[in-house]
């Protein structure tokens, strides 16, 4: 049976006598200490989530209709939900991950992780080029607020990269 590249992994679901289907693919685990792997994933993906919602809720000076903060912002909520959903598929996977969910994982992480640093610093060069020649309109706490909250998307998006290249898969019951 021939299916698409896309579909494949359907191949490695097997129905059983009882009509149930069963997972017969291959299974791996991550290397090292996967448990604080996870952990510390998941507090950088959902803490840039949480940045990215609250720099989307801060009204500092020259945030509104300009296409430097909203393009970069749009970037920055895509690459935020990449990075929550396959950081939950991981999460959900357990300590046995299905082959095509690492798969996905592998294609999808890093270039989410590099879209969190790159969008939020963009936007971090554009307000900062803004409120050195239109000064803070007033609002210089919320400006300060503003920036800080894009200099740790940068950081955060960064750090996540760095957890995200520092995955190590094994095959249970393989030793190289």
């Amino acid at each position: 049976m021939k299916t698409s590249k896309r579909w494949g992994y359907l191949n490695d679901y097997q129905k059983t006598a009882s009509g149930e289907y069963i997972y017969t693919g291959r299974v791996y685990t991550l290397a090292g200490d996967g448990r604080r792997y996870r952990q510390r994933l998941a507090a950088l993906a959902f803490g840039a989530a949480a940045a990215v919602i609250a720099s989307g809720c801060v009204n500092a000076a020259g945030l509104s209709n300009t296409f430097y903060v909203i393009l970069p912002y749009i970037g920055e909520v895509a690459a935020a939900f990449m990075l929550c959903y396959n950081t939950v598929r991981l999460l959900a996977a357990g300590k046995q991950i299905k082959a095509h969910v690492r798969d996905a994982v592998e294609k999808y992480l890093p270039p989410a992780a590099l879209a969190m640093m790159i969008f939020p610093a963009v936007s971090l060069i554009g307000s900062t080029v803004f409120l050195i020649l239109n000064g803070t309109e007033g609002k210089p706490l919320l400006c300060a607020l503003y920036l800080a909250a894009k200099a740790a998307l940068t950081a955060l998006g960064l750090l996540a990269g760095r957890q995200v290249k520092a995955l190590r898969w094994e095959e249970p019951g393989k030793s190289e």
